[in-house]
């Protein structure tokens, strides 16, 4: 699990969107277990209470081991300061923790909050480490590293700015209650299914799983048991999802499916191997104002983002190429590779 944390890659490029509205706009069907982007109007998602499902009781007359009391855990006041390197460099709680954020939701299952905070902790003296070493190397002195920076800071430049530009109109409540009078016209119905997933790693494991459930295996208890995903601790549960909003391969097993059918063969997508079970089966219906502002808000500030790009395009004196350099208003001739001929090879 260490190593895991160490090798955790950093995804420096947040989406717009996701930034300004606090992560509303997620992916169905993804090891964090969020829900996928949709554009108002022309998809839809119908929220619905949970359903659980007891866990199997101990036989009567059976005594209760008892468990073991967690440890307590120490009181923490303020901000202090966590990690101190050489006597000079000091790191303080919140800055230790704030990259929590950058780990998968998955690679921190099971882990007491003592034990992640040591990981983080930690983590963040070997990056240290590795960074002086660096600076020590030269490399930040080295032209590839100078412009990489350069881009990295007009990135940042162009998101500050939109942010400051667009985030005023996605609380215009016109502009939002105009865009859901649309969603309304131009909704239609189809259906929606209640899905249960169990999902692995590999194919292997996902195949004893498929043979446990022929054999007359609970879903949901495999689904705890077994399942990488994040709703396993909820049997599994991934609630109700459009089937117009379902990725094809994903879409082409479960619209076949009956209420309390599972598919007979695993799903696999690039986040795993994946056994769906449905529950049930109903209409869509549109969604509240107030359940889909999160995404009407993402619809205004599209809608602004692209007025705004087109305006200063044409406050901006452009001149567009093409590939092979010549202006865009003349036709591009194909490109040919530059070829010796055979005799010229040595």
């Amino acid at each position: 699990m260490r190593t895991k944390i160490m090798c955790a890659t950093v995804f420096a490029a947040v989406a717009f969107c996701d930034t300004l509205f606090g992560g509303a706009l997620k992916k169905y069907f993804t090891k964090d277990g969020h829900s996928e982007n949709v554009k108002i109007g022309e998809e839809h998602k119908t929220a619905a209470p949970a359903t659980t499902h007891e866990s199997p009781k101990a036989a009567p007359g059976a005594t209760a081991t008892p468990a073991s009391p967690a440890p307590e855990r120490r009181k923490i006041t303020g901000d202090p300061v966590v990690l101190r390197i050489n006597g000079k460099k000091e790191y303080r709680r919140n800055q230790v923790m704030a990259d929590l954020k950058l780990i998968p939701a998955q690679l921190t299952q099971g882990l007491s909050p003592d034990k992640l905070f040591e990981m983080l902790r930690d983590q963040k003296l070997r990056t240290y480490l590795m960074i002086e070493q660096a600076k020590k190397a030269g490399l930040d002195r080295t032209k590839d590293f100078l412009d990489r920076l350069e881009q990295v800071k007009d990135e940042l430049l162009g998101r500050m700015f939109m942010v400051r530009e667009l985030a005023p109109k996605a609380e215009n409540e016109a502009a939002l209650k105009s865009r859901y009078s649309k969603y309304l016209i131009e909704f239609k119905k189809g259906k929606e299914f209640k899905i249960y997933q169990i999902m692995v790693a590999d194919e292997r494991e996902a195949h004893r799983i498929l043979e446990a459930l022929a054999g007359g295996e609970d879903f949901f208890k495999l689904a705890r048991e077994k399942s990488i995903a994040p709703s396993k601790s909820k049997d599994g549960e991934e609630g109700y999802i459009p089937i117009d909003l379902m990725p094809a391969p994903i879409k082409d097993k479960i619209i076949f499916l009956k209420s309390g059918e599972y598919t007979k063969e695993a799903v696999k997508t690039e986040n795993g191997y994946h056994i769906f079970k449905v529950t049930d089966i109903r209409d869509t219906t549109p969604q509240k104002y107030e359940d889909a502002l999160p995404l009407l808000k993402q619809a205004v500030v599209q809608e602004e983002l692209v007025k705004m790009l087109d305006r200063l395009e044409k406050q901006a004196k452009v001149e567009k190429f093409n590939e092979d350099g010549t202006p865009v208003t003349a036709p591009a001739l194909p490109l040919q590779e530059n070829k010796e001929p055979a005799h010229a090879l040595r």
